[in-house]
């Protein structure tokens, strides 16, 4: 008898064990629920965020931009789609040539963008209130120049994804 009431004490006693190892061994269970974000380079937008554009459907258009601001403060992108020609006519060996084409599409307040601050800068990650209002002013000062002394274009590699624009990439040209 004293064998029968000993048998279910000791399975209750591993299964509290067994209970007790297993809860122990789990890491911190908010671990797993956070992705790590990589750092926001001029080098991961270029590259490997760009290319995930691409292959989840997206387009990249090379060109002049216009961003305006609706009373809402939803924001409205126009490309000017541009090419870069080879030229040894130019000094600068190369012209930028207007494609004639341009698409106006909605700016995620997601974007992510570059900006070339100086003609001898590299690209510098910017948030999209700041890289904003620096664009418009350039525009403003572009309209306001005369034609003949007027500084070259500020070009962008823009990326759209689902009639969005996502990525606005500064180009640096050509050094001759």
């Amino acid at each position: 008898m004293k064998r029968n009431s000993f048998a279910p004490a000791l399975i209750l006693a591993m299964i509290f064990a067994f209970c007790l190892f297993l809860t122990g061994c789990e890491e911190d269970p908010g671990e797993h629920d956070n992705l790590e974000e990589p750092e926001i380079t001029v080098e991961y937008l270029s590259g490997e965020y760009a290319e995930q554009l691409l292959r989840d459907g997206g387009e990249s258009t090379l060109g002049t931009i216009e961003i305006e601001k609706d009373s809402g403060g939803a924001c409205s992108l126009t490309v000017h789609s541009m090419v870069i020609v080879e030229s040894s006519i130019s000094d600068d060996g190369y012209y930028v040539a207007d494609k004639n084409i341009s698409n106006t599409v909605p700016l995620s307040s997601q974007a992510m963008a570059t900006y070339i601050k100086s003609p001898d800068g590299a690209p510098e990650v910017m948030d999209l209130e700041t890289f904003i209002s620096k664009v418009q002013k350039d525009g403003e000062k572009a309209a306001s120049k005369n034609k003949d002394s007027e500084p070259p274009e500020k070009l962008y590699n823009v990326y759209i994804i689902g009639g969005s624009a996502l990525l606005l990439l500064a180009k640096e040209l050509p050094k001759s």
